[in-house]
């Protein structure tokens, strides 16, 4: 049987909100735009599409002029993440060499293309994974992704594990099972199964997948 573990990356893999929240703040005086992000700002926006993003983000203006302005902060954050990138979580690398030999792992987000390289590529973690998909990559929802993943690399059993409530939703829609990292950006009111770290991923991995 071929199995995977599908992984979010903000929250779950790496946390860039305080480098995220410097590049946006940088694109706005760039911009000579007035608005400002704070930390807890750029951390509400974790995990959204591109439109709820704006919404947040942009409230007084139109969808149109909030996604031309929030391209220019992805195609900044992109740029500005290459030399400033976000943090790891303990004993990450160790967790994701042990469960690449028995599992193959992939990276499903709703960024835009290239944020998903930056993480790889910093890290050297492409060794550990064997593909990853973005909504920048098919203007797709996560969950759609989430298939598409599962489909192409013909996964008869895998889990995704995400720190949001979105997260969850969209691995109910694709029937997937889920983990919450609970050590992330979000909470969850339903109860899931949880790791408050990536090193009881190791077990619960193992007792989910051969099983």
């Amino acid at each position: 049987m071929r199995k995977g573990i599908l992984f979010d990356l903000d929250g779950t893999l790496w946390d860039a909100v305080e480098q995220i929240k410097n590049s946006w703040n940088q694109t706005m005086e760039r911009l000579a735009l007035p608005y400002r992000f704070s930390y807890l700002d750029i951390k509400s926006h974790m995990g959204l599409t591109p439109e709820e993003t704006v919404h947040l983000a942009f409230p007084d203006l139109l969808l149109s002029k909030g996604l031309e302005i929030f391209k220019q902060c992805v195609n900044d954050e992109i740029i500005f993440l290459k030399h400033n990138p976000g943090i790891l979580y303990a004993d990450e690398e160790e967790v994701l060499s042990a469960l690449s030999k028995k599992y193959l792992l992939f990276v499903v987000s709703n960024s835009d293309k290239g944020y998903i390289e930056n993480y790889l590529q910093t890290y050297h973690f492409e060794k550990y994974f064997s593909g990853h998909l973005c909504a920048g990559d098919t203007n797709k929802d996560k969950h759609d992704n989430i298939l598409i993943v599962k489909d192409k690399y013909h996964l008869d059993k895998y889990l995704y594990v995400g720190d949001t409530n979105k997260d969850y939703i969209e691995t109910k829609k694709a029937n997937g099972v889920f983990i919450h990292a609970k050590y992330g950006f979000g909470t969850i009111s339903d109860k899931v199964l949880a790791i408050s770290d990536l090193k009881q991923l190791l077990k619960l991995a193992d007792d989910l997948l051969d099983r």
